[in-house]
């Protein structure tokens, strides 16, 4: 169809009303510059700034172009993308975030790196330290190491990234309690390739993922998506067995040979012991059915507003 743009520019919008106007423009610079059509898919994040008046405004300027969703409340940067998948158009899809920490200009890399290796998702990497704080910066490695290592990722990747509409088709209707598109899009496609870019400091405003924030994402990655607490506690379980054996064969000769002394030093630490382990064991398999009853009530992933189309 003559109306369906080659490109969607879905970007997940949170507190940015200072950067919202320069990111759009040079967005359209950089389509302009390669000569393609494209669109772009706004998803206010419920801001508390005036970052909502901002998209209203941009609205009114990019006409067809710019298809605009306000979310009901703060569902997360990555509900937040699967919204705007529904209203993408594109034969690619193109997410970036809002603070302009990558440049839009950088869109064209990712395509052009699309168009040698026929790859279905091209994430944007850039080398050198990261313009993030330290905690941002561990709290990602970890994350990486832990989905490379444990779960159904390559441990690369960043929210600037191109992905082909058929991948986007597959996971449009996904419907989770907490929501991983790394983790998502790597299941259904291992044709991924990687460009080069660039990655400036924040300018305006600081990241909405505090010290706190991070741990709670990471404990929720986690657990929704990887088996590592289960493993643990089963590991866990046998190497105290064995120990526990150990000492048992241990006093058993005591006795026997009479050098058996009264106390009650090891019963109580024994107790303490497995009544801890067994505690811990029983959160960790609360924790996963919480997210099985989560799953239950079907709840939506995210709940709209207004849209201006």
């Amino acid at each position: 169809m003559a109306n369906v743009p080659q490109y969607s520019v879905v970007v997940p919008v949170y507190n940015s009303e200072k950067t919202l106007e320069e990111l759009c423009s040079r967005i359209e610079a950089t389509f302009q510059k390669i000569e393609a059509t494209f669109e772009i898919v706004l998803v206010n994040d419920c801001s508390a700034d005036k970052s909502w008046e901002v998209i209203r405004e941009l609205k009114k300027k990019y006409l067809e172009k710019l298809t605009a969703i306000h979310l009901r409340k703060n569902f997360g940067q990555h509900k937040a993308l699967l919204c705007g998948f529904q209203y993408a158009k594109g034969e690619y899809i193109v997410t970036i975030d809002d603070d302009l920490q990558f440049f839009p200009e950088d869109i064209e890399l990712l395509i052009n790196k699309a168009g040698e290796t026929s790859a279905d998702l091209v994430y944007g990497y850039y080398q050198g330290e990261r313009q993030h704080s330290s905690v941002r910066k561990v709290g990602s490695r970890f994350v990486s190491y832990i989905f490379e290592k444990f779960g159904n990722t390559t441990g690369q990747g960043s929210s600037f990234k191109l992905i082909h509409h058929s991948v986007i088709d597959k996971i449009k209707d996904y419907s989770h309690s907490f929501t991983f598109l790394d983790e998502i899009l790597q299941w259904h496609t291992t044709f991924i390739g990687y460009a080069e870019v660039r990655h400036a400091a924040r300018r305006e405003g600081q990241s909405g993922y505090s010290f706190f924030k991070l741990i709670f994402l990471t404990l929720n990655l986690i657990f929704s998506y990887t088996t590592i607490p289960l493993r643990f506690m089963t590991w866990f379980g046998f190497t105290s067995f064995w120990i526990c054996l150990i000492f048992v064969c241990y006093f058993l000769y005591l006795k026997f040979t009479g050098e058996a002394r009264l106390g009650f030093t090891a019963v109580i630490v024994s107790i303490f012991m497995s009544t801890g382990l067994i505690l811990f064991s029983l959160g960790i398999i609360g924790e996963y059915l919480n997210r099985l009853f989560a799953l239950q009530h079907k709840k939506p992933s995210y709940q709209i507003q207004e849209i201006l189309r």
